[in-house]
């Protein structure tokens, strides 16, 4: 059974009276939940108390609660918005929002020395290539080709219909490929798709 059919079984017992069903979804969605707020702020303690923040409104309005078409999309848009609540959007850096930052970290972390000139090349030209894409087209690349989320589940997270959603990734990639050109574009997102997932492990 995939995790999203699950996850749904699980809100649906929550919403039964199920309190093991809640800690099911509080379990499951953490550390997605955490990796995800750390491309917003680099704050981890906002990141980590907004997400308390997001379950606990979930278990006290439980009796006004429906069933989420896509659980792991309602968790993401919840958390989004408690960030953007606390910091207001227009205060985020916009050089930090969706640029990443948790790659270099945690490979720093777990590399040590071992191969670090190597990943340090390569963090350094995500980093270049980064440099030339707003927030909002950064977003989209993550949610594209890092979380590898459909066009409509992007749509609802991003608040956009498809064709806006289409339009500002086709824009994005379009500026990496005018930039530095197709090859080092594709190098690119295979590059940053790999890294973000072995911080993930």
């Amino acid at each position: 059974m995939q995790v999203q059919d699950e996850s749904y079984i699980k809100w649906k017992l929550f919403l039964e009276g199920n309190d093991e069903a809640y800690s099911w979804l509080y379990t499951s969605h953490i550390q997605l939940l955490y990796q995800y707020g750390l491309q917003i702020t680099s704050d981890t303690e906002v990141v980590k108390d907004c997400i308390q923040d997001v379950f606990v409104r979930i278990y006290k309005n439980k009796e006004k609660l429906s069933i989420p078409q896509n659980v792991k999309i309602y968790l993401m848009i919840s958390l989004k918005n408690s960030i953007y609540n606390v910091f207001n959007k227009e205060r985020l850096e916009e050089d930090y929002v969706f640029n990443f930052h948790s790659i270099e970290e945690q490979h720093i972390a777990e590399n040590d020395f071992i191969n670090e000139e190597e990943h340090r090349e390569q963090i350094n030209e995500i980093k270049r290539i980064l440099h030339v894409l707003t927030p909002r087209q950064r977003e989209i690349i993550y949610y594209r080709f890092i979380e590898e989320m459909e066009y409509d589940e992007i749509c609802q997270i991003m608040d956009i219909n498809y064709q806006s959603a289409y339009n500002l990734l086709q824009r994005s990639l379009q500026k990496v490929r005018g930039t530095f050109g197709t090859s080092e574009c594709i190098a690119w997102i295979s590059i940053l798709a790999t890294l973000f997932r072995e911080t993930q492990k």
